[in-house]
Order: C-alpha cells, then sequence, then structure tokens
C-alpha cells in the first residue's frame, strides 16, 4: 500500500517546512533508537541480576532447609515443633517506592522493613534450642531479603519491557509511517513546482516569440 501524502499547498516554503520536518523526524528517531538500545542493555544486566539473585535465594533456601533437618535429627521432630509454637512469629513488611533508573526512568523500589517489635527480646530460649535451628531461622530471614530483591528487579524488568515496546513503536512510526508519508509529500510538491516551472518557462519562450514577430512586422 502506498504511502499517502500529506495534504499541503505545493509551495517553496512549505517544501523547505517540509524537508525541516523531515530532518527533525529523523533526529528523533536516532534519539529513540539511542535510548532503546540503552534499555535494552540494562535490561540485560537486570536479567543477569535477577539469575544471581535466584541462585543465592535457592541456596539460602537449600541452607535454611538442611539446617533444619540437622536440628530435628539432633532434637527430634516433636520438640522442635514445641519450640516453633512457642517462638513469635516474626513480621515483616515491604515497602514500595520509587528510584529514578535508566534513563531517569522511575523504577520500583522494594524494602524489606521488620518491625520493631519484633527485635525487644530473643525469639529463641538458646539453652534449650538447637543452633542449627537459630541458623536455619537466620537463613530464612535472608531468604526474605533475596526474596523482596527478586520481585524488584521483577517488577522492574516488566516496566522495562513495557518502555521499549512503547519505544519501539515510536520509533517504527517514524521511520516506516511518519517519514515515507514526509517524502511522498516531498517528492509531490517538487513534481508540482517543476511542472509550474516548466509552464513558466513555455509562457516565457512564447512571450518572447510574440515580442519578436511585433518587431518584425
Amino acid at each position: 500500500m502506498a504511502d499517502e501524502k500529506l495534504d499541503v499547498h505545493p509551495t517553496r516554503l512549505e517544501l523547505l517546512r517540509l524537508k525541516r520536518r523531515k530532518a527533525l523526524a529523523e533526529g528523533i528517531a536516532d534519539i529513540l533508537q539511542k535510548d532503546l538500545e540503552t534499555l535494552i542493555v540494562a535490561l540485560i544486566e537486570h536479567a543477569q541480576r535477577v539469575h544471581s539473585i535466584r541462585t543465592s535465594l535457592k541456596e539460602s533456601l537449600s541452607a535454611a532447609y538442611s539446617l533444619f533437618i540437622e536440628s530435628e535429627m539432633l532434637s527430634g521432630t516433636k520438640k522442635v515443633s514445641e519450640i516453633a509454637l512457642s517462638v513469635e512469629p516474626l513480621d515483616f513488611d515491604v515497602e514500595v517506592n520509587t528510584t529514578a533508573g535508566v534513563l531517569g526512568i522511575d523504577f520500583p523500589d522494594f524494602q524489606l522493613a521488620k518491625k520493631e517489635a519484633d527485635t525487644t527480646k530473643p525469639r529463641f530460649n538458646l539453652s534449650d534450642t538447637p543452633i542449627q535451628l537459630e541458623e536455619s531461622a537466620s537463613k530464612s530471614a535472608e531468604s526474605l531479603k533475596f526474596i523482596v530483591r527478586l520481585a524488584e528487579s521483577t517488577a522492574i524488568i516488566r516496566e522495562m519491557l513495557e518502555i521499549i515496546a512503547l519505544k519501539r513503536r515510536q520509533i517504527n512510526r517514524i521511520r516506516f509511517k511518519i517519514i515515507p508519508q514526509i517524502d511522498v509529500t516531498i517528492r509531490y510538491v517538487e513534481l508540482i513546482l517543476e511542472e509550474i516551472e516548466r509552464q513558466d518557462s513555455i509562457r516565457v519562450r512564447v512571450l518572447q516569440r510574440k515580442r519578436k514577430e511585433r518587431v518584425v512586422k
């Protein structure tokens, strides 16, 4: 399907405006392309970070589970269950903010917040609790930090993918819709102007010939 020309008056001034408009559109497309490339590089970095966080989370949870199993082997499942029932559960919250990221875009910022009440007293009776159980609980708490970091990175990646898709649509619209339309219009205006010049040239030659004929008579 041929690109439709813009509705303009075929004048030299309009031709100049069209050429300036094309140059501006090309400049905007170039800027958007550079932004897109920067975002893609940042996206790859975040994807690598997600892989690293997942690996750390897996290791932390695996260590917590292994230590928990050790504590059950040493103290017995019943004893560990009794300790678990007597321990005050940790109360965590996630603070959601935004922070400036690549290209100054606001990205999600998740912070794990432990409520102050949890730090007022020890959670375990150290004389009655196997050290492996305490270490397992510590590893589990560490895992929470990795989970929050993973959620944050995932949210950032989702945001970046949306922005990348938007910029790609903008670039495609400029390069495959707006600029071709301007090119078609420029060619149209140039053809009209050339035709006007040709007709003016013919008119001038006719007038000159008529003057010469009058002089001869």
